[in-house]
């Protein structure tokens, strides 16, 4: 998937108005099956995959020893199998952390490249996707999965989920049949307003809506409690990590992460310092323009003190300093959406 096709400007607002299809066949995906393979794989996540109905999709974390966030994935609950979408920097890690926590009879598969993933995300996806599947969409609720045929006859995973803030849809499947749903919703495009979209758009979707990026708000440096995650772990039952992060949660953080929206024209990038007056008091993780909002936004981790929403601080961006002020997250909510966050 490159940066963008036409401009990221574009390409982000085609998604907010109308809808936009990604390439996200980069990204990880790891099957796990086999009588058990389910409490294998509760062990390992933050929130409890017993009892999930079949079709159940949602966003969980993997933790260290030590509390911290070793990777986040979502997970589809299929029949018989789950499927793990993860960041590409974690692909390798994941899959050997559950293949050696493996019981006999539970298989752990690497189905990147068998199974490529498109993406379409916009208010108009349904209709535009609805003419490619025999699936009716209004009967599939966000944040669950089915297996169904897309167009070319191609059995696949359909789930209605994504990352821009928008109602969309992920569709993972092998990829011949790939190829032809990418033509088709392009073919479809021509006359829908529908656009391909790139990298930069996904990245600066992902910031409005405020859902953090593995590298960059969160990694193994990061636990779920600083990083205002702690809404997907459930306390009630057994993971890798609980223990240490009950302790870390017993301390209290000693830094949060904030949205910040920012006065001016520069954008603050990955490492740029945050003042409270003469006193440091954070450090930018990632930023980029709104297009919505038409001035520069960023995350940043800053001391627990300075983190309350409406908060002014300073940050310096190539030796200029601009206001920011602490935001409420998400920094986009699109009014009566359907999209419950992941």
């Amino acid at each position: 998937m490159p940066l963008m096709y036409e401009s990221v400007l574009s390409e982000h607002m085609y998604v907010r108005v109308s809808a936009a299809v990604f390439d996200l066949s980069y990204l990880g995906r790891i099957e796990m099956s086999g009588p058990g393979h389910v409490e294998a794989l509760q062990r390992h996540l933050t929130r409890r995959v017993e009892g999930s109905r079949e079709g159940r999709s949602f966003y969980a974390l993997m933790l260290t020893s030590d509390g911290t966030i070793s990777a986040d994935c979502m997970v589809f609950v299929l029949r018989n199998r789950v499927l793990l979408s993860v960041n590409p920097l974690n692909t390798d890690k994941v899959l050997s952390r559950l293949a050696a926590d493996a019981p006999n009879g539970v298989t752990v598969r690497d189905v990147t490249d068998a199974l490529l993933c498109i993406s379409v995300q916009g208010r108009r996806a349904p209709q535009m996707l609805q003419r490619l599947t025999d699936m009716n969409l209004s009967h599939l609720a966000t944040g669950y999965a089915c297996e169904c045929y897309v167009v070319g006859g191609c059995r696949s995973v359909l789930a209605r989920t994504g990352y821009t803030g928008e109602d969309g849809f992920e569709v993972m499947l092998p990829p011949s049949g790939a190829d032809v749903l990418w033509e088709a919703l392009l073919e479809v495009g021509t006359h829908e307003h529908l656009v391909p979209a790139g990298t930069g758009a996904r990245n600066s979707l992902r910031l409005e809506a405020c859902f953090p990026l593995y590298g960059a708000e969160i990694d193994e440096t990061t636990d779920p409690l600083e990083a205002d995650l702690e809404r997907f772990v459930e306390w009630d039952h057994d993971f890798r990590g609980r223990e240490a992060l009950e302790e870390r949660k017993k301390k209290g953080p000693s830094r949060k992460l904030v949205a910040l929206k920012i006065d001016g024209r520069r954008i603050a990038r990955a490492g740029y310092p945050l003042f409270d007056g003469g006193r440091r008091v954070g450090t930018v993780t990632r930023g980029s323009y709104s297009p919505v909002m038409r001035q520069p936004i960023a995350t940043a981790y800053v001391e627990p003190d300075v983190a309350g929403l409406g908060r002014h601080l300073v940050v310096e961006v190539r030796g200029h300093r601009q206001l920011a002020f602490v935001s409420r997250k998400p920094m986009y909510l699109r009014k009566s959406s359907l999209y419950g966050g992941r």
